[in-house]
């Protein structure tokens, strides 16, 4: 497979295993939000950031022998949250923290499905995307490898 990495495996694991979150998405649906406020509590966002050759590691640089090349593809699952009571946003994190949590026990260890996915996921990063008084972005930031090119050896 020689296309961007599929977001579709991890978007159907945080449906099938945390129920909590009222709706998934990719970045298209992510796209779409205009506003802050336009969020639904409850939602996730997982959002291809980029990919990058993972380069050899004797600092000679060629092909490995398979023709495939290593591929880091680093991914953002962006979730939303809101407390209508909150007037900084702090109270919206608090709401979110189960969430997150969630999110991260559902995505990370040894769950991968095959296909472009061989490799578990790796947490890098969280933090606050976003926020208002009462809404707010999280974003956790993964990343996995995998390989590209020809795979019909």
């Amino acid at each position: 497979m020689n296309e961007p990495l599929d977001t579709a495996v991890i978007e159907q694991r945080l449906r099938d295993q945390v129920p909590a979150l009222q709706q998934v998405g990719g970045a298209a649906e992510y796209a779409v939000v205009e506003k802050l406020t336009s969020f639904r509590h409850g939602s996730a966002y997982v959002v291809l950031a980029n990919e990058e050759d993972v380069p050899e590691s004797d600092s000679r640089s060629q092909r490995r022998p398979s023709g495939r090349q290593q591929v880091k593809a680093t991914i953002g699952v962006i979730v939303a949250a809101r407390n209508y009571r909150g007037k900084t946003g702090s109270e919206a994190l608090q709401e979110a923290k189960p969430l997150i949590g969630a999110v991260r026990t559902a995505l990370l260890g040894n769950w991968i499905p095959g296909g472009q996915l061989q490799r578990p996921l790796k947490w890098l990063r969280g933090d606050v995307l976003d926020h208002d008084r009462s809404t707010l972005l999280w974003i956790d930031v993964f990343s996995i490898t995998y390989f590209m090119g020809d795979t019909t050896s």
